[in-house]
């Protein structure tokens, strides 16, 4: 059977193309599949393609809540810049949905803290991200533009577990948890002023404060009294 690419670079596209689409045969056939430079924001029907091995999503919407369907055949990944902030929910993702991945890139997304994202990430911490994800996906023989050596791979089987980044819980997700929280609450009834049953009083006091020992005396006269 012969072997096809599919490039629709550029298209404008917001979703995968479906084998119905292209041909009836062609989910079977496809083996490369580019689509960077769209607007797909979805991985719907991607299991349609059961020979697909390499998939290019590069510049397109992929955020967090996208699900990567089961991919048994798929060993390359490549996801620059897209908007994924949360790399363990992906890891778990990818790990659970293609076993055979041997090539993974993130670059240019919030999850991978590179250089290239800003001033606040260094070496150190592009370090410890790559030692997070081979440790997740012990199965990479390459990450982002550089090859796993060997000792990227006993370092995370040694250390990797311990990289992970945990991120405070947000002002704006607290509330919202404390929110629900508060739905079986009963809230008190408002209460109701009773003028007969106030007790502030208004009268003379024979106690009266002279400020006698306040610093503020040493200042005024007896004139001024």
């Amino acid at each position: 059977m012969t072997e096809v690419e599919l490039r629709c670079s550029g298209q404008n596209l917001r979703k995968l193309p479906q084998p119905t689409e292209l041909g009836s045969d062609t989910g079977q056939i496809i083996k490369y599949m580019d689509l960077s430079y769209n607007k797909i924001s979805t991985l719907d029907g991607i299991e349609s393609y059961s020979s697909l091995e390499t998939l290019i999503l590069d510049c397109n919407r992929i955020g967090d809540d996208v699900e990567f369907p089961c991919c048994q055949s798929l060993t390359t990944i490549s996801l620059n810049k897209n908007q994924i902030a949360d790399l363990d929910h992906l890891l778990l993702n990818l790990k659970r949905m293609a076993p055979k991945l041997r090539f993974l890139s993130l670059l240019g997304n919030c999850a991978c803290p590179h250089q290239l994202m800003g001033l606040n990430y260094d070496d150190s911490d592009y370090h410890r991200y790559r030692c997070y994800v081979i440790y997740c996906l012990p199965t990479l023989k390459f990450l982002d533009s550089t090859p796993v050596t060997r000792g990227e791979r006993e370092e995370a089987a040694l250390r990797g577990k311990f990289f992970q980044v945990v991120k405070p819980i947000t002002l704006k997700t607290q509330t919202k948890s404390m929110r629900q929280d508060r739905k079986d609450l009963i809230p008190l009834p408002p209460a109701k002023l009773n003028l007969a049953l106030h007790k502030g009083i208004y009268g003379a006091c024979r106690y009266r404060y002279t400020g006698k020992n306040s610093e503020g005396n040493r200042f005024i006269r007896n004139h001024d009294l």
